[in-house]
């Protein structure tokens, strides 16, 4: 009885917010209270506006190693293979980089709530010369990327492919990272169509670019693997040089920023680090979880990657609305309206978790036909169902954890939740790889049940924290006086 009191104080505030319940927190003087009816629908609908561009663009993203891979496939089953390999090694080596970036946006989105709207072209400015510097190193180490694949032990057919690519692809590493903290940027001033437009056209300009390299069209040479990597490298850099452009020229147009270059430089790195590492950590997790599993036989691997294929159709939305409220809260926050971040977060979870459990529901109903339409083994395709029904399960719970770590970000409070983000992450993926899936021979299954134990105890986790964080202290005065004031309509901050 004494541990489920001690449990209850943890849980029961997180759960008390989720479910839009009242409370009054005598030590910061916040209110976490429920808005309803044209508040609620204006506050979504800002999330709407802002989450389908950044959904948009960030399938592009994903789009770019896709339109590699397919591209290749005419020159072999070994420069498939390698190619995939190799996009999978180039998205982990970008983490750091990626993560690090948010800082960026949640930089800006403040500026923007503080009213020095001006003073946020100097994030950028900060995150491009840290990404200009990153993708230089990454360039530097990736010439020659065979000795490292051989000692992971990958299989020696596979390495030309993943050598060559990697090598030709970094070309474009400066594009890509630096161009990370423009979208970043554009993103947290409210515009995520542009970088949205970009992403779209880049991919045409890919998919192109990419097939003339590799099988010699257009009057250019065939240059097989390298040239799939020359063809995104390209695009990465053209990407860049348009972003670049959008940026220049409403710099130009806005006031002189008051905020100077070191300043914004240390301002991006003390927020950005923490969550770049984070992204690193839960990617090795993840890594370590994928290892675990190929040891269990090839129809346990194919479910799984057959799953997680599926699954992304549901991840996509959810982070893109978990982006779009980290910029939101942060105005919110920049403007010292901790009850309008308060809405933001509950309208994240309301569109989040509503999006979501519909997959959920989908993903219990129609698994096994989902699965048949990936393969023809039946073991795969009943592994495959079994894996569907586990994501149905906690489908729901990873929205609400994705929302608030977007939210807790906005709030800059971001130390914790990569520090507790990183350590549920890595107690239960490998964990329950290792403990369920070998040791007690549940497969795949047993690995994802995993998920289910994290999304449970982060999402409570992360409920607690949004809920009764030492972070609103900074907020909390400006909270109760909009609390006593009944007629004070509610005011989401506007696009930029």
């Amino acid at each position: 009885m004494k541990r489920w009191r001690r449990l209850k104080r943890w849980v029961a505030p997180g759960l008390g917010f989720l479910t839009g319940g009242r409370r009054l927190r005598p030590d910061t003087g916040s209110r976490l209270h429920g808005r309803s009816g044209d508040g609620r629908a204006s506050t979504i609908s800002e999330l709407v506006e802002l989450a389908w561009p950044i959904a948009t663009a960030m399938l592009g993203e994903t789009a770019l190693g896709l339109v590699d891979t397919k591209l290749v496939g005419g020159l072999g089953s070994a420069a498939l293979a390698g190619v995939g390999l190799a996009t999978t090694l180039l998205f982990f080596g970008y983490a750091m980089i990626f993560g690090l970036m948010r800082a960026v946006k949640v930089r800006a989105a403040h500026a923007v709530g503080e009213g020095r709207p001006h003073d946020a072209i100097r994030y950028a400015e900060a995150g491009a010369v840290i990404g200009a510097v990153a993708g230089v190193l990454l360039f530097a180490v990736s010439r020659d990327v065979s000795p490292a694949l051989a000692l992971l032990g990958v299989d020696a057919t596979m390495i030309p492919a993943a050598r060559d690519f990697v090598a030709a692809r970094t070309y474009g590493a400066v594009g890509t990272c630096a161009g990370a903290a423009l979208i970043q940027y554009l993103q947290g001033m409210g515009d995520a169509r542009t970088t949205m437009s970009v992403g779209i056209l880049g991919n045409l300009v890919n998919a192109g670019l990419g097939y003339a390299l590799i099988y010699g069209r257009l009057g250019l040479p065939a240059l097989g693997v390298r040239g799939a990597g020359y063809g995104t490298a390209v695009t990465e850099l053209l990407e860049l040089g348009a972003l670049l452009t959008v940026v220049v020229v409403r710099a130009r147009a806005a006031p002189r920023p008051v905020l100077g270059r070191r300043a914004a430089l240390a301002e991006v790195a003390t927020l950005g680090v923490p969550t770049g590492l984070h992204f690193v950590m839960e990617g090795a997790a993840f890594t370590t979880f994928t290892t675990l599993l190929g040891g269990m036989g090839t129809e346990q691997m194919a479910a799984h990657q057959i799953a997680m294929n599926v699954m992304r159709a549901s991840f996509l939305p959810g982070v893109a609305v978990a982006e779009a409220a980290s910029v939101l809260v942060a105005r919110a926050l920049g403007r010292r309206r901790l009850d309008e971040a308060d809405e933001v977060a509950r309208a994240g979870l309301a569109l989040g978790v509503g999006f979501m459990t519909l997959c959920g529901i989908v993903f219990a109903l129609f698994g096994a036909s989902i699965a048949r339409g990936f393969a023809d083994d039946p073991e795969v395709i009943a592994v495959t169902r079994k894996l569907l029904l586990v994501a149905a399960v906690f489908q729901t719970l990873d929205a609400v954890n994705m929302v608030l770590r977007g939210a807790l970000r906005g709030a800059r409070d971001v130390r914790w939740v990569a520090l507790v983000g990183t350590t549920v992450a890595w107690i239960t993926i490998p964990g329950a790889a290792y403990l369920l899936g070998r040791l007690a021979g549940w497969g795949a299954v047993g690995g994802w049940i995993g998920f289910v134990f994290e999304t449970t105890i982060a999402s409570a986790l992360m409920g607690w924290r949004w809920s009764r964080g030492p972070w609103r202290a900074a907020y909390g005065e400006r909270a109760v006086e909009v609390a006593l004031d009944d007629a004070a309509p509610l005011s989401v901050p506007t696009m930029g």
